[in-house]
């Protein structure tokens, strides 16, 4: 097998009644990025959003800079950045620093966006969505060229610009789409080097996976050659305590923020949010929670289902919002020793 297992994603959200700083909670975080690559595993996420009232990561290659510089050889990738709201040479930019710095380490995932609200921040027409990411793909992609180029599309014009410096990975950092339709699917095949997803559910897994690799082929592409990045909530307990306990106020804040915004909140309207879940049992049932043996158990099918690819990731999260460092990095640390080599098959 061939399985890359990842820590994240990260995301900064610090609830209302936590006393941590944002600055503190930075610290923590690299430090558990230093702990994860001390501990095996292969590659670290964050993922972005903007007006958050939790200060969710609104900067996500500023804080892959950071990782990379407290990091020797872990790989690091975007979950996803929300392309609309970046300029595409800006972002050519920003991805060729951060691949400099890391030696070569970063995946850019790249999604849509869907809120209303961040729309409206950037003064960006939801409509527009689709054609700018298509056109930031192709951007970023003469881009790592190195050469001189024109680009007139729909969204963006550009004559004859040239984005320095290059990355350090030749052909520029990979870019891996999200979504979840089968026209994303597709897209992830057509124009992106793979697909980055939450979903745990293996018929739909395998449905993503038959349509980006129908599409890469139709597109002339070696579907052999295209990551899967999965993402997975995921918890190892304390010895003899109840792990739903240990997590779920994390969760809840965790998943109850979508839930929030898609009511309103953090709007202008609405200027805070008050995350909860309407189905906790739904909650717990998506984390990868429990003993060693279990754990293992409810990861293992997606690792034999698609371990035999050239360039899968299954990344699990082991840090949610309000947690202590303490907490988390016990956790990272029981993955770390117990899990990831029985998934990779060592």
């Amino acid at each position: 097998m061939t399985v890359r297992i990842g820590i994240g994603l990260f995301t900064g959200q610090l609830p209302a009644e936590s006393t941590q700083t944002y600055a503190e909670s930075y610290r923590e975080t690299l430090e558990l990025v230093r702990l994860a690559e001390s501990l095996g595993f292969d590659s670290a996420w964050v993922s972005e959003h903007h007006g958050a009232s939790d200060g969710y990561f609104p900067s996500l290659l500023v804080m892959l800079a950071a990782f990379a510089e407290a990091t020797s050889h872990i790989r690091l990738g975007t979950g996803v950045i929300l392309t609309p709201f970046h300029d595409p040479l800006r972002l050519a930019e920003d991805v060729a620093t951060v691949d400099q710095l890391s030696g070569g380490r970063l995946t850019v995932g790249l999604g849509l966006a869907w809120r209303e609200e961040e729309f409206r921040m950037f003064g960006q027409p939801v409509g527009e969505r689709l054609a700018r990411t298509r056109e930031t793909v192709e951007v970023l992609r003469r881009a790592a060229e190195g050469e001189r180029f024109s680009f007139h599309g729909s969204m963006f014009d550009y004559d004859q610009v040239r984005v320095t410096p290059p990355t350090a990975q030749q052909g520029g950092a990979p870019i891996l789409l999200g979504g979840y339709t089968d026209a994303a699917l597709r897209r992830a095949g057509s124009i992106g080097d793979g697909h980055i997803t939450d979903a745990d559910d293996l018929d739909h897994i395998r449905h993503a996976v038959t349509l980006m690799e129908q599409a890469a082929r139709e597109a002339g592409k070696d579907p052999a050659r295209l990551h899967l990045v999965l993402m997975q909530n995921a918890w190892i307990g304390e010895p003899g305590a109840d792990w739903w306990a240990e997590i779920s106020p994390g969760v809840i804040h965790q998943l109850g923020m979508y839930e929030a915004w898609d009511q309103g909140h953090d709007t202008p309207a609405h200027d805070s949010a008050e995350p909860t879940v309407a189905d906790e049992a739904a909650a717990r049932a998506g984390v990868a929670g429990g003993t060693t043996d279990e754990i293992i158990r409810r990861l293992r099918p997606v690792v034999e289902e698609f371990g035999h690819r050239a360039n899968l990731d299954l990344v699990v999260r082991l840090h949610y919002p309000g947690m202590t460092f303490d907490a988390a990095a016990r956790a990272v640390e029981r993955f770390g020793e117990r899990v990831i080599a029985a998934l990779k098959g060592s």
